[in-house]
């Protein structure tokens, strides 16, 4: 009977040891990320404490989504390697949980969406070190604002027509693709033009070959095309930037609108 009871007691003992290794083994395949140093275009940055938003995302080794994650908690990874990006607008950024290598993010068609993105951070277990991310802002805006005195009362709609050379924003190298597109947007107008003001969010031009150009399209109510001009001359978007184009639309009839003033981040500058 004794025999019978130290086996039994044996027994318990070595399932404790072996339950005691194997969350001992558990432990160590598995590591927390503690610390974060979010910034947004170099400032410190993070969500105030009680938002839902998450502004970090981690894509596994070989670039696989891995999960959407809020920066005010901890939370334990596999041990291994990561990416991590982060933005401070991740519904407008990430809407599709695809491979980070196919994550691109597309001009917006109406120019009403800036990007903002930090780079891809490779990030290693035990995470020991802080996790570093600095959400830049990849776009800029284009500002068209009238000065005119005087209104036209032969149109009601301005259409305006911006037509970029990047047509997206690839996130896993932090490049542009280029492609000629346009952006366009009508404003309806009841004081013939007098007071129009409208803002387009186009990618960072970064290079003169970049700049965007513009046409404005005059139409009626019913959108019958009265007359159409450009505006002469091409234009850099800096990044998190403002390119503000002062202008008559109402000049004598021209089709070319070269008497205008470029103010970039309050700068004026010089033809």
């Amino acid at each position: 009977m004794k025999n019978i009871k130290n086996i039994i007691l044996e027994g318990m003992v070595l399932l404790l040891m072996l339950s005691s290794c194997a969350s001992d083994e558990l432990k160590y395949d598995s590591s927390v990320v503690r610390d974060y140093a979010l910034q947004l275009n170099g400032k410190p940055w993070n969500i105030n404490v009680g938002i839902s938003t998450r502004p970090i995302f981690i894509y596994k080794e070989n670039g696989d989504y891995f999960g959407n994650y809020s920066s005010l908690y901890r939370f334990s990874l596999d041990n291994g390697s990561y990416h991590f990006i982060a933005s401070d607008i991740p519904e407008q950024m990430v809407t599709l949980p695809v491979n980070l290598k196919d994550l691109v993010v597309p001009q917006a068609p109406l120019a009403d969406q800036r990007v903002d993105l930090s780079a891809a951070v490779v990030y290693e277990s035990p995470f020991k070190d802080t996790l570093k991310l600095n959400i830049l802002n990849r776009s800029g805006t284009l500002r068209l604002k009238s000065k005119d005195v005087v209104a036209d009362p032969s149109y009601a709609i301005i259409k305006t027509t911006v037509f970029v050379k990047r047509n997206g924003y690839k996130v896993s190298d932090e490049t542009f693709i280029k492609g000629d597109m346009s952006v366009a947007r009508s404003k309806k107008t009841t004081t013939g033009g007098i007071n129009y003001l409208d803002d387009f969010i186009v990618f960072q031009t970064d290079e003169e070959a970049n700049n965007v150009s513009v046409k404005i399209e005059f139409m009626t109510a019913d959108s019958v095309v009265v007359k159409t001009k450009e505006i002469a001359g091409t234009f850099p978007i800096l990044p998190n930037g403002v390119t503000n184009i002062d202008f008559k639309l109402n000049d004598p009839d021209t089709p070319i609108i070269k008497d205008y003033v470029v103010t970039i981040n309050g700068v004026v500058q010089t033809k």
